[in-house]
């Protein structure tokens, strides 16, 4: 995350300084050595934004074989041209402003967001789903207290998960009236268990490293998981 925003950075810099000369009436002419050193990193830009932004991707790796042409003043210099400047700064000013694509963070869970957006806005994916994870077990713990006060809190995320969502519990998110809520009822119970034997477990024994996309994933499994215990209701 640190080279990807060091590169946004010089970048954004170097669109600033070009168009501040543009504006002050300057022609913007560079040295071949210094033309090429920028198309390379929006070469290199284009492979960081690959899966974030696909068409941008496209774009800079299209314009940027357009951006400088012999000067007419100085042959031996190269001379931006204004209209592939103009596709790139737009693109990079939007980057620059937003180099995580936050979009699908409109369609997780509140509770979610506010623990978890900031930490995978910021480039710290794996503390994102942890944090995640984290407040789907403090709502599996809130609800255990609604549903059972005065009981001992179980220490284990199964243990929760056992005392709530199974068969003629406390916690009601479905009608199991028919076989089809049953199973519903016992299939969401066991994608809890496996949830958090598979991540939650190995985050408190271990440093884990995910990648954007395998917190993307866990963060879309955790929030549906919040909204499950968040749109049922204790019945005593």
């Amino acid at each position: 995350m640190i080279d990807y925003r060091n590169q946004i950075n010089h970048l954004h810099n170097w669109i600033q300084s070009a168009n501040n000369q543009l504006k002050a009436g300057a022609f913007a002419i560079y040295p071949p050595y210094d033309a090429q050193q920028v198309k390379t990193q929006i070469a290199n830009l284009a492979s960081y934004i690959e899966n974030e932004y696909p068409f941008y991707a496209h774009v800079l790796r299209n314009e940027k074989d357009n951006l400088f042409f012999p000067s007419r003043m100085n042959p031996s210099k190269q001379e931006l041209n204004l209209a592939a400047f103009g596709e790139i700064f737009v693109i990079i000013q939007h980057i620059y402003a937003e180099p995580i694509n936050l979009q699908f963070w409109q369609n997780i869970h509140p509770l979610i967001q506010q623990v978890s957006k900031q930490l995978y806005a910021d480039g710290y994916y794996s503390s994102a789903y942890d944090a995640a994870i984290k407040a789907v077990e403090t709502r599996l713990r809130e609800l255990f207290k609604e549903a059972k006060p005065g009981a001992p809190l179980p220490k284990e995320p199964s243990q929760l998960i056992g005392a709530l969502l199974s068969d003629n519990c406390p916690y009601v998110f479905c009608d199991t009236s028919d076989i089809s809520g049953q199973n519903f009822r016992k299939g969401t119970k066991e994608i809890f268990d496996g949830v958090f034997t598979a991540y939650r477990n190995p985050t408190m024994h271990a440093n884990m490293n995910y990648t954007q996309k395998e917190a993307f994933e866990q963060i879309v499994q955790a929030s549906q998981m919040m909204t499950i215990l968040t749109q049922g209701e204790i019945k005593k």
